[in-house]
Formats: C-alpha cells, structure tokens, sequence
C-alpha cells in the first residue's frame, strides 16, 4: 500500500523579499522577510498593523513562527497552516524541524 498523503504536502522554498505570516499571540501577522539576522533568526518588515505589531516596523523572528502566506487557508472562520518550507540561505541547523 503507497502513502498517498506523504507526496500530497505542498513544499515552498523562502527567499529574501517573499512574504509571509509572523504566527504570534496576535494571531497572524502579515510581513516581508528582508534578511538572515543573527543565530538563524529572520529580519522582517511587518506590512500590517496587528495587535501589539506596527505597519513598517523592522523585527526578528524564528524560522518556525514564519509561515508563507500561500500556506494559510481559511476554513470554518479558523486560519489553518499546510504543508511545509525551508528557507533558502538558511544553515541547515536553522530550518524548521519538519523541513
């Protein structure tokens, strides 16, 4: 019997400039990778204001709490994350845990 769910999951590959959803307490947050900070963390730019997050604000956040926004759906009024990325450029003892 072939595992028909194993060759269905979606894999994306991030670059520097894709946009993505910073998953925080204030829920999803929309933003701009803009570069590789320090111990395998992300620079972005937040391109929305969202609970404690401001429109332009510069941050870091972790690779895991980083997801690409065509992995989002919305389904029953509940946002529901799919599949799985990697990030290009990012040293291997960084990317995510199910990359």
């Amino acid at each position: 019997m072939t595992d028909t769910q194993r060759h269905s999951i979606r894999t994306t590959v991030i670059r520097i400039g894709d946009l993505i959803f910073l998953d925080s307490f204030s829920g999803l947050v929309p933003a701009k990778v803009t570069e590789y900070a320090t111990r395998g963390e992300l620079a972005v730019l937040v391109t929305a204001t969202r609970g404690a997050y401001r429109r332009g604000e510069h941050t870091t956040f972790t690779p895991s709490g980083c997801v690409p926004r065509g992995h989002v759906r919305v389904r029953c009024g509940q946002f529901r994350i799919f599949g799985a990325w990697t990030f290009d450029g990012l040293r291997e003892e960084f990317q995510p845990r199910w990359a």
